[in-house]
């Protein structure tokens, strides 16, 4: 008989899941559901008042590479979801986003932002997102064309 568990540490947050021979009582393993320890997104959430919580940045590109000219672009799609994949709609705040060692920060509404990006310099870069539960990180092609 499986016994699944969430382990959060001092601060609340999810960074173990653990199915166990026995069920075991402790302050920080927290009994849950197979279908929750099949879900790795689970960790790093928090547990607040009896319940997972917490924000999961996903990007995703509509190509994969583009031209170092300048004009060519790559529009970029930022979702904030739970960590069961739904849309936070009331999430209305600004996404701190780095790419290339430059930052900057994103606003988001209703859970959704856009962002396009372009290149002169041919080269592979990441654009990563700061400062949610769980962050995300897309690799951005620029190629020389040839």
């Amino acid at each position: 008989m499986s016994n699944f568990y969430a382990q959060i540490n001092d601060e609340g947050r999810v960074v173990g899941l653990s199915d166990l021979f026995e069920p075991v009582e402790s302050k920080n393993l927290i009994p849950i559901e197979e279908d929750q320890y099949n879900n790795v997104m689970l960790l790093w959430m928090r547990y607040v008042d009896g319940a997972f919580t917490g924000t999961v940045a996903h990007l995703k590109a509509d190509k994969d590479s583009i031209e170092a000219n300048g004009s060519d672009v790559l529009t970029v799609d930022l979702s904030i979801t739970d960590w069961q994949g739904n849309i936070q709609t009331d999430f209305n705040e600004e996404v701190q986003l780095e790419m290339n060692g430059l930052q900057q920060n994103i606003s988001v509404s209703k859970g959704q932002a856009s962002l396009t990006i372009s290149g002169e310099e041919p080269g592979e870069f990441r654009l990563r997102t700061f400062g949610l539960d769980r962050n995300a990180e897309l690799k951005v092609v620029v190629t020389d064309g040839k």
